[in-house]
């Protein structure tokens, strides 16, 4: 490797927003094949570093016998699916078992995470929430999220705090319009119209944030300045799950976890109007100022809809940066819901993306011409929805999105998602930005396949399952 792909590499794993100079153009223009270069060598770089060091990695790549990566498409026998995050045994958490958990979670990082995580003392915590507080104070480097807990179980997702850093650092280039390292911080707010603290995935990258996007904590604003609480949501997702079994009559909830559910709900039966109260008020506290608003498309609108009720219109400054993920989850989405927030926000353009709570460095911009532009930080793959084998990474490909996050630098980065994509590998965008990308919808496989959607791996049935048996092996 010559020294100016090393040190460029580097960067790109460690420090990629220095990359493009902090700037938001240079970002966006970066040549196809300057990344192409960049990901292979970082792919190599992050396999040799991990490989040895991460056990459940070392145990995959024995079973399928990768010793080195040439190609790109060699990581792919290596890639999780989603069920890794939460293959520890479910009853660990109905016991409080935290000391069981975080020696499975030792075998998804490095070692020196893995001595930390170990040497946390967590016989004291009561729930979820207890745990998610104990391991912060005591393991600052990580950051610990957790999804949401659709099917009842929560998977757990160990990134490191720089993680978050960095994928906010890329964030910063384009809500500040940086031009270099020297770019002015400007005066700019958040409006967050959800809980100030949480661990729910979505949540975590709060710190990071205030801390690199705004003046000072002072100016996150939030509906609700305290933590969401994750016992409650582990509950709701359990009761849910149960119903949909028709065992809900078995579950056994504690009369504290209850009460604390009670209190969530009543909160939850408020939170309309709370939230139009949250949204008058950041019109008249935030009138004409710049301000960074986060949230999914329905919670904009419906912030947009309160507003223009009210006759408010163009109330923050134009260069306020209003970003949305997640896409329409199977919603129909109403004909000109970004023009009203738009009308309601006074900002020239809403910032949609694609991501996943998995790949904490892949934001994939959506450019003026619908498509989803590719984090240089993510290295795509398009896989059979049938075998999970690579498709050819050129023309125009459909099937299963997979990725590997490059950001990630405690944990193996490799990860199979849910969704259906396709991808343009050759044709330029007519945007002008030289990345590949993504064209048309995104769609759930479980939504296509009527909820169900059976994730099969690259990697041989046998070396898969031995992974998996090895991590929610928790004796020793």
């Amino acid at each position: 490797m010559s020294a100016s792909l090393e040190q460029e590499t580097h960067l790109l794993l460690n420090d990629p927003a220095s990359l493009a100079g902090h700037c938001h153009q240079t970002w966006s223009q970066l040549p196809r094949a300057d990344v192409d270069a960049w990901q292979l060598a970082g792919l190599k770089q992050r396999f040799a570093q991990m490989r040895e060091r991460i056990p459940v990695l070392k145990k995959l790549a024995d079973g399928e016998g990768v010793e080195r990566i040439e190609r790109l498409d060699d990581v792919v026998p290596l890639l999780f699916e989603h069920t890794m995050f939460k293959s520890y045994p479910p009853s660990l958490l109905e016991k409080n078992n935290f000391a069981a958990i975080n020696k499975w979670l030792a075998k998804l990082v490095t070692p020196e995470l893995a001595e930390a995580i170990l040497a946390a003392d967590v016989s004291a915590c009561a729930g979820l929430d207890d745990w998610f507080e104990t391991m912060d104070s005591a393991v600052p480097q990580l950051c610990i999220s957790h999804t949401s807990g659709t099917s009842g179980t929560l998977s757990f997702l160990p990134n490191s705090t720089r993680e978050f850093e960095k994928a906010c650092e890329i964030r910063r280039l384009f809500a500040w319009k940086m031009n270099g390292p020297d770019s002015r911080r400007p005066e700019m707010h958040t409006a967050y119209p959800y809980y100030r603290k949480g661990y729910l995935s979505h949540l975590r990258g709060n710190v990071a944030l205030m801390k690199l996007l705004l003046p000072s904590e002072a100016n996150f604003h939030t509906a609700y300045p305290d933590t969401l609480s994750s016992d409650v949501l582990h509950l709701g997702a359990k009761f849910r799950a149960a119903q949909a079994r028709g065992t809900l009559d078995r579950l056994v909830v504690s009369p504290a976890l209850m009460a604390k559910k009670k209190a969530f709900d009543e909160q939850q039966a408020r939170m309309p109007a709370d939230l139009s109260a949250f949204f008058e008020r950041m019109a008249t506290q935030l009138k004409g100022k710049r301000v960074y608003i986060g949230g999914t498309w329905n919670l904009l609108h419906n912030m947009a809809k309160a507003g223009l009720e009210r006759g408010l219109e163009n109330v923050f400054h134009p260069d306020s940066y209003i970003a949305t993920t997640g896409g329409a989850k199977g919603v129909v989405q109403p004909e000109g819901w970004r023009e009203e927030v738009l009308r309601f926000t006074g900002a020239q353009r809403i910032n949609e993306s694609y991501a996943m709570s998995e790949v904490v460095s892949g934001s994939h911009l959506r450019c003026e011409h619908g498509n989803y532009h590719f984090a240089h930080t993510a290295i795509p793959f398009v896989l059979d929805p049938e075998t999970s084998k690579p498709m050819p990474r050129e023309g125009r490909q459909t099937g299963r999105a997979a990725f590997f996050d490059l950001g990630a630098d405690v944990h193996w980065g490799g990860f199979i998602t849910g969704d259906e994509i396709t991808v343009e590998w050759d044709a330029p965008c007519a945007c002008g930005r030289p990345s590949r990308y993504i064209v048309g919808g995104i769609q759930r496989y479980s939504e296509k396949n009527g909820g169900d959607d059976k994730i099969t791996c690259a990697a041989s049935e046998q070396s898969h399952r031995e992974a998996m048996d090895f991590l929610s092996t928790l004796e020793g």
